[in-house]
């Protein structure tokens, strides 16, 4: 018979151990690797020369096909900006037209159905939902969910094409981003870079790490859909709890996690760092909750990293999303007032 010994501990030493650089730990606060985990973006065209404060007829009409009409009215967009510029954010409920939207869930909900996901469920096989266009995404100790690389139709009932047809037949349009100029004030977009994402209860996350961080601002849009209908969480006017069991209040309450959070980065990180990283340390800045059919824009600076928890196997459901990033002009002017704390203070009413 052989005995084998096996030590668990903190190894000291007067000098560390070849190779340290490639510790996870290490690797999560390199900073050296800027924008790491995304590609370029990718340029829009756009046909208009001239830059209104108000949507044109054909760009209504365009987008009426896809969008809730309530968010293409005049005062509507004046009130979403309003509250864009205040607070940095904003979230925008049923933002897809129903019919569609109703398609896209019944596509998400027949998928995680037949993978037997959520709700309590046990998530053993890190190999499910790998099918059908939709591939892993790493490497774990950074990320792990499934994207969505096939094509894209408006014809199939598939959560990945009607997903992809979205993306790419609207939110990457001219007419689209001249809307989320009047939205945001941050002027036409340059370019996008985005994926489909599935996060599967059980087994899905992202983490915070400084190569993901960004050299200038950006626009952050993140499109939601998962189990429940998208009511606005009500609270006990006393006590605040949140009131309600229903699959929106479960997701509201972020027991169940798979909600994206934004917290500020550690500015004196260098790639040596051996502090012990802890997210509960960093200042949380905003937390938005995963909610069916929901659009999310955040103004994001480059002392900002965005995650999204983990989601829990007690979740309703997969969190379906898709996930852009817009290039926006970056006055330097403008960029100094929401800097550092300025920035921090104004997001934080988003919160």
């Amino acid at each position: 018979m052989t005995l084998q010994t096996i030590l668990i501990g903190w190894f000291h030493a007067k000098n560390p151990p070849s190779g340290i650089e490639e510790a996870t730990l290490n690797q999560l606060k390199s900073s050296g690797k800027g924008e790491d985990s995304e590609g370029p973006f990718i340029p829009i065209t756009d046909d208009e020369s001239e830059t209104t404060n108000f949507l044109s007829d054909a760009d209504r009409l365009f987008l009426s096909d896809f969008i809730n009409e309530t968010y293409l009215k005049k005062d509507a967009i004046d009130e979403i900006q309003k509250r864009f510029e205040e607070d940095s954010s904003v979230q925008l409920r049923h933002f897809i037209k129903s019919d569609l939207a109703i398609r896209i869930s019944k596509a998400c909900v027949a998928i995680d159905s037949k993978d037997k996901l959520g709700r309590g469920n046990p998530s053993l096989d890190y190999k499910i939902g790998i099918a059908n266009g939709w591939e892993a995404v790493g490497p774990a100790h950074k990320q792990r969910f499934l994207e969505y690389t096939g094509t894209e139709s408006a014809n199939r009932e598939d959560a990945g094409a009607l997903l992809k047809y979205v993306q790419t037949h609207v939110l990457q349009s001219a007419a689209f981003g001249r809307f989320l100029a009047l939205l945001s004030s941050l002027g036409m977009p340059r370019g996008y870079r985005g994926k489909v994402r599935r996060f599967r209860p059980g087994l899905d996350y992202t983490v915070a790490h400084y190569g993901i961080l960004t050299t200038k601002s950006v626009l952050d849009l993140t499109l939601c859909f998962v189990a429940g209908n998208g009511s606005q969480p009500t609270y006990d006017e006393d006590t605040g709890d949140l009131i309600g069991s229903d699959d929106d209040a479960i997701w509201a309450s972020g027991d169940a996690g798979g909600f994206e959070c934004y917290i500020a980065a550690d500015e004196e990180a260098d790639e040596e760092a051996d502090d012990e990283y802890d997210d509960e340390d960093d200042t949380e800045l905003l937390s938005v909750t995963a909610c069916y059919n929901t659009l999310s824009l955040v103004y994001r600076n480059p002392g900002t990293m965005r995650f999204v928890k983990y989601c829990g196997s007690g979740a309703p459901s997969s969190r379906w999303d898709l996930s852009l990033e817009y290039e926006v002009d970056d006055d330097e002017d403008e960029a100094e007032d929401q800097d550092g704390e300025n920035f921090n203070e104004v997001i934080e009413k988003g919160s």
